[in-house]
């Protein structure tokens, strides 16, 4: 985005100010159409003849963005204040985004879960999940106040997945939230989450149709993540057959991705190929190259959690002045024979 017209003299004056030094945000805002707000987070710049702002994410295509130019924040001021609504072009037309799926999967999920994920078709636009995010009863009925009403980017790199919260001064018991509200979930209870077709994807186009995920909520999951307990299949010496490992109750689909890993014992991490079975309760990985016999280990970052927020070595419920659990890597031995 350039913004043109500026006298020589006023081009030269904010070159030689240190970019520190100006508040650009109040030369040249530029904020979403109707969010008054909120500005668009960006780097600016000045040209031989022009200011410039670079968004620190593509503008969304489809949506439109209001844009504001102050001359009398010049290190010259002058009395020109200018304002512009500028509409991004929605692109080519592509296959209509859809919601994918919603993870925990299963359909079961523990009354005190503290986040899910929803996972698109294509890369959807920065809007957050307020108001096209709702739960549901099993009469049809929302469940009010359910989720953390957070207006930040909760999106993945490429914005096919999106994280929601639910609100955890309900989950957590004994503060004010929950004791005066209580859970959103209630075991033995039918849920559904339901997806409103009108959350815009990166063309600014709505989603193909209502996506709805049911599952029955059971009691809390209220343990630490414990390696020690996790079932762990080798697989045979010489073949790339995978190896799995099995949890008491599933762990967070996102950090399985990420916060386990496989090595010899002493020796440097195997590439491979991650698998998660339905539910989260099974890890598969299948390595590059064949196994060579030995010791080995998994490696678990203390950040695994399960998605009602237990950590490894630590539960959600835990009290806040016990100790703080270590933040190096827990390891599991295993044998390749």
């Amino acid at each position: 985005m350039r913004v043109t017209g500026l006298s020589s003299a006023e081009v030269s004056a904010l070159r030689a100010v240190p970019i520190a030094e100006v508040a650009w945000e109040r030369l040249l805002r530029v904020r979403v159409a109707g969010n008054d707000e909120l500005a668009v987070a960006g780097t600016y710049s000045v040209s031989p003849d022009a200011i410039e702002f670079c968004p620190r994410f593509p503008f969304d295509a489809g949506r439109s963005y209001f844009v504001q130019f102050d001359a009398s924040r010049l290190p010259s001021p002058r009395q020109v204040f200018v304002e512009r609504t500028i509409d991004v072009p929605a692109g080519p037309a592509s296959a209509r985004t859809q919601v994918t799926s919603i993870a925990p999967t299963g359909g079961v999920w523990p009354e005190n879960l503290l986040r899910f994920y929803i996972e698109f078709s294509a890369p959807m636009s920065r809007a957050t999940a307020l108001g096209f995010v709702h739960l549901v009863d099993e009469a049809g009925k929302e469940v009010k106040e359910a989720f953390l009403p957070l207006d930040v980017d909760l999106w993945n790199g490429d914005r096919t997945r999106f994280t929601v919260f639910f609100d955890p001064g309900r989950v957590k018991t004994g503060i004010r939230p929950n004791v005066e509200l209580g859970r959103a979930l209630h075991a033995g209870r039918k849920y559904a989450i339901v997806v409103d077709p009108a959350w815009p994807d990166a063309h600014g186009r709505p989603l193909t149709s209502e996506f709805r995920y049911a599952f029955t909520a059971t009691a809390a999951e209220e343990r630490a993540v414990t390696p020690a307990g996790w079932k762990v299949a080798a697989p045979a010496a010489g073949s790339r057959d995978a190896l799995v490992v099995t949890f008491p109750s599933g762990l967070d689909r996102g950090l399985l991705q990420r916060a386990i890993g496989v090595q010899p014992v002493n020796g440097t991490a195997i590439e491979g190929a991650i698998a998660i079975d339905e539910g989260e309760r099974s890890w598969k990985f299948t390595p590059s190259a064949s196994w060579s016999a030995g010791a080995h280990e998994l490696v678990i970052l203390p950040i695994l959690e399960h998605p009602a927020g237990n950590r490894v070595g630590r539960a959600f419920e835990i009290e806040m002045f016990q100790k703080p659990v270590s933040d190096k890597p827990v390891t599991v031995r295993f044998s390749v024979k």
